[in-house]
């Protein structure tokens, strides 16, 4: 039996492959990723293998950075294998979206634009995930954009997550002392003038990352997900309406740009990552 694991800033989602099929999922605030892995493998022993989407920066079994969650292990696959007869493979949440999108689309050249707790992107071309030298690339959420008077979970001011993510909102929110939940369609039809802002704001901020992406990337498909672009597929038409005025015009002509249609796609990643697993390689 092999394990598929997706941590992001709300939710760990789990799923076995193989005979004895598991799948479940639990806060991941108030679950250490460790804690659950020795549970998994202490109460399913038949476990030989776990793939982990990740949401923070890693490296070759190594956590780098984690904005949005707390780490006890940053060396997690060497203290998991020293620990357990087990591999695991342990990929950025994004790559593994961009993975899943790639088989959905049947694309070659895609780049997934995720905005939920916070924002990143996954770049596959020519079939591969582009990795970067230390496994860094499609960081699109740590572009400098705009100075704020708080800090991202990066420790800097002025990333584009500061602004066009959930994590984002709700600090603008508490900022500005506006009351409520960080619901982009409501703060974009509120009354008061600081939430239509922080609404605003977060589409600017998107399209700057759409924008910066396809000039950069220049992809076949462009997909657009996360928890806050589900929850408002109003985004689609005036992103793509206004990304002329952002992105490079040639880098536009034959892009498609679409709203992902899976419901899991990091864990979706995650599971395809398994196949890979006998031989390490990385797709």
């Amino acid at each position: 039996m092999r394990l598929a694991v997706d941590i992001g800033g709300t939710w760990l989602r789990y799923e076995t492959v193989g005979e004895r099929e598991l799948c479940g999922k639990i806060p991941s605030q108030q679950n250490d990723l460790v804690d659950f892995l020795e549970t998994m493998l202490r109460q399913h022993p038949e476990i030989d293998a776990i793939a982990i989407s990740f949401a923070g920066q890693v490296h070759d079994g190594t956590i780098l950075s984690a904005p949005n969650l707390r780490v006890r292990e940053p060396d997690l696959r060497d203290y998991i294998e020293s620990r357990y007869p087990v591999r695991l493979l342990l990929e950025n949440d994004l790559n593994c979206a961009a993975l899943a999108e790639a088989l959905y689309w049947d694309s070659s050249c895609l780049c997934a634009l995720y905005s939920g707790s916070g924002l990143g992107a996954g770049i596959v071309e020519g079939g591969r995930l582009v990795h970067g030298f230390r496994s860094l690339a499609g960081e699109i959420g740590h572009l400098p954009y705009r100075e704020a008077p708080f800090a991202c979970g990066c420790g800097k001011r002025n990333c584009l997550e500061l602004y066009a993510s959930g994590s984002g909102m709700a600090k603008w929110m508490r900022h500005f002392d506006c009351d409520g939940s960080p619901d982009l369609s409501a703060m974009r039809d509120a009354e008061d003038p600081r939430c239509r802002q922080i609404a605003e704001g977060y589409l600017d901020a998107l399209l700057h990352a759409a924008a910066d992406l396809i000039t950069l990337c220049n992809p076949r498909h462009l997909i657009l997900g996360g928890g806050v672009i589900a929850h408002n597929p109003w985004l689609l038409d005036p992103l793509k309406k206004r990304l002329r005025d952002y992105a490079l015009a040639a880098s536009l002509e034959g892009l498609t740009i679409e709203l992902s249609r899976l419901e899991e796609a990091s864990l979706e990643g995650a599971k395809l990552l398994l196949d890979k697993i006998d031989t390490s390689v990385f797709s």
